[in-house]
């Protein structure tokens, strides 16, 4: 995406709304455990927020949440001004744990969502490019995962995230 576009895409309506918001988890042992609670939070949109924290205060856990990887044990998430009630519309997710497929090269990892939705593999594969060429790695296309740095793989991942022209960039 341009510049342009993600300016544009800022002056959307709506944001990242959550209110009064807790998540619990079953143990392996079946016990409860509150990931956080009572979370209020609102991100406008075009802001840019970043949620700091010790681990294990809950930073994932949100933002999985607003991706709609996870619905709220209490409370209401809102995203556009819509409930959230599964996988969020536009939203695109740089997970903290390398999430490519080791057994594709980068370009192919880079163009698995569009040719998800359908793109031809010619075309996912120039727009590919396009983005392995914006992150600095213009030249790696054909290596595969292993062969890659760990910062190496993050900037696969970002251009995977971008690729798909997100309004909404999570980033754990």
């Amino acid at each position: 995406m341009t510049a342009t576009a993600m300016a544009a895409s800022s002056d959307a309506p709506g944001g990242v709304e959550l209110r009064g918001v807790t998540k619990r988890f079953v143990t392996p042992t079946g016990a409860a455990m509150t990931a956080i609670r009572d979370v209020t939070l609102t991100v406008r949109p075009g802001e840019f927020c970043a949620v700091v924290g010790p681990t294990g205060c809950g930073k994932s856990t949100t933002l999985t949440l607003a991706a709609g990887l996870e619905m709220p044990s209490a409370g209401t998430v809102r995203v556009n001004g819509q409930p959230v009630k599964g996988i969020t519309h536009g939203a695109s997710f740089v997970f903290q744990t390398d999430a490519l497929m080791p057994w594709k090269p980068v370009i192919d990892n880079v163009a698995l969502g569009p040719m998800f939705r359908g793109m031809a593999k010619a075309e996912a594969h120039a727009k590919a490019r396009d983005w392995l060429r914006t992150v600095g790695l213009a030249g790696f296309e054909n290596h595969y995962p292993h062969q890659l740095s760990g910062g190496m793989k993050k900037r696969v991942a970002l251009a995977a995230a971008l690729i798909n022209e997100p309004t909404m960039l999570l980033m754990d």
